[in-house]
């Protein structure tokens, strides 16, 4: 269960922070009493069980995990406001017409709001290996721009997790040109950019006639930014797929790949 996999890794977390700072009441409760204090975290709805949660500013941790600020569930945690827990189930109705439903009910099981942002501001979103099937994303108060940062952690997870299954390790000598960062970046940070931003392009461009006016806009906006980005990397990828040794995973990284530079 998604979301049982992803608690469990909470705790996990939890409890080594605890360790490591000599806090033995807190690792008293992630190791004992933890369990069935988060399950009451999750909730049952229109689109499967989920965590979703608004940690303040302060209640983030700055640590050597995560280049940003980042949340563990805790005995403090409380599930986010009736709105932006809506506001997250309208994301995921408009991820699921995309087909890229499962993909986020496996690998986005907790979702962590961590900022509200005007539509003009930059969105911050991200995951960390740590944490496996959790999100951490700004938001606006727009259900399709939340949905694509969604499908986009999402991707990163499912990519840590695949890695993981088949035993590959990606070399950590080789670097390619990102274009999303304007630098050379190691192989395993290049094919997660290959691999997530493809699916948030696939996932907007099919959420795109569903949607109208300022947020529309800026939908097609981005889509226009992200294929002359990815385009960048079109003579690069193969090269850097040979580093898969995974003959499956190699073929859907680059099946992906190349549906996005196809739209």
């Amino acid at each position: 269960m998604p979301t049982g996999y992803a608690l469990a890794h909470h705790r996990l977390e939890g409890a080594e922070n605890a360790a490591r700072h000599r806090d033995i009441t807190t690792l008293d409760w992630y190791r004992n009493t933890a369990g069935p204090v988060l399950a009451r975290l999750v909730r049952s709805s229109r689109r499967g069980p989920r965590v979703v949660i608004a940690p303040g500013e302060d209640e983030l941790i700055r640590g050597p995990h995560s280049d940003t600020p980042y949340y563990v569930l805790g005995s403090g945690t409380t599930s986010a406001t009736e709105s932006l827990t809506e506001l997250a189930d309208e994301a995921l109705d408009h991820i699921t017409p995309t087909g890229l439903d499962e993909l986020v009910r496996a690998h986005a099981a907790v979702i962590c709001l961590t900022g509200r942002r005007r539509p003009d501001q930059t969105l911050r979103s991200f995951a960390i290996t740590r944490l496996p099937a959790t999100v951490f994303t700004d938001f606006t108060d727009d259900a399709a721009v939340l949905g694509r940062d969604v499908v986009h952690e999402a991707a990163h997870n499912w990519l840590n997790d695949a890695l993981s299954a088949t035993g590959s390790q990606i070399s950590e000598e080789a670097a390619f040109y990102s274009p999303w960062r304007a630098t050379k970046r190691p192989a395993f940070g290049f094919l997660h950019a290959c691999w997530a931003f493809p699916l948030t392009m696939i996932y907007t461009a099919r959420v795109l006639p569903r949607t109208s006016g300022p947020v529309h806009r800026f939908l097609a906006a981005y889509l226009n930014q992200q294929r002359a980005l990815l385009a960048a990397t079109a003579d690069v990828h193969p090269q850097a797929l040979t580093l898969v040794g995974d003959a499956d995973l190699r073929q859907r990284l680059g099946h992906v790949h190349t549906v996005a530079l196809t739209l």
